[in-house]
């Protein structure tokens, strides 16, 4: 039987985790509404119901809730050890469907939802703190991804990831802003199959270029699980 003091404490508990999610949904929304360079602590609170001050309270100002919306795992998967485990690839060839995978339905993610699409305009945006709080955050977010999927050794993953993910952030900017690049057209479904088709190609040459150098070590299962489908 619990006793009158800790039922106090879990009532408080969930107390504020009711209230954290009531504030995070109003903050999407005013970011769908009005931009991150829209996005102030009186609109927010306003829009989640609440005093301001638990704003501050919870999260230590805008900065703090920016930062918290994008490590939260809505917007970059947060994987256990033990999923991790699963996700190892079994086979040599695996890896790349991992990575292509994973870019692919994160992306996908960023150009359904206006808020998150929002998000990735923090990295463009120059001279603000919220900004620069937002794409700090964001970047640390995509280097735990990248350290957590890489599965290799000896290949610079990161100037790869850089490479790929940088340019699936600016074509998901261009998209929202209905442009083209190259002439496909981005606010179509064809032209992102087209690039979809695109990340899937680069990541099997890269597999198959780093299976057979020398100096690359893959990191493969030991048992005989089959590779998570996610």
């Amino acid at each position: 039987m619990q006793t009158p003091i800790m039922d106090k404490d879990e009532k408080i508990r969930r107390n504020r985790a009711k209230t954290t999610q009531r504030i995070v949904e109003a903050l999407e929304e005013v970011i769908a509404e009005r931009g991150i360079e829209g996005v102030g602590v009186n609109r927010v609170a306003e829009k989640a119901n609440v005093s301001k001050v638990l704003i501050y309270r919870y999260f230590g100002g805008m900065e703090g809730l920016f930062e918290y919306y994008v490590k939260m795992g809505k917007l970059f998967p947060i994987f256990t050890p033990s999923v991790l485990d699963q996700i190892r690839p079994l086979h040599e060839s695996d890896i790349a469907r991992i990575w292509y995978r994973q870019v692919i339905q994160t992306y996908r993610y960023f150009r359904t939802f206006k808020a998150a699409r929002e998000i990735l305009k923090a990295s463009v945006i120059e001279n603000d703190p919220i900004a620069e709080t937002t794409a700090r955050a964001q970047d640390d977010e995509m280097t735990r991804l990248v350290s957590q999927l890489s599965f290799v050794k000896g290949a610079d993953t990161q100037a790869i990831s850089a490479i790929i993910l940088g340019a699936m952030t600016y074509l998901t900017i261009m998209a929202q802003n209905d442009r083209t690049m190259v002439s496909i057209d981005l606010r179509s479904e064809e032209g992102w199959n087209r690039i979809e088709n695109a990340v899937k190609a680069i990541y099997i040459s890269l597999n198959k270029m780093a299976i057979h150098t020398k100096d690359v070590e893959l990191e493969l299962q030991s048992s005989h699980f089959p590779v998570a489908q996610w």
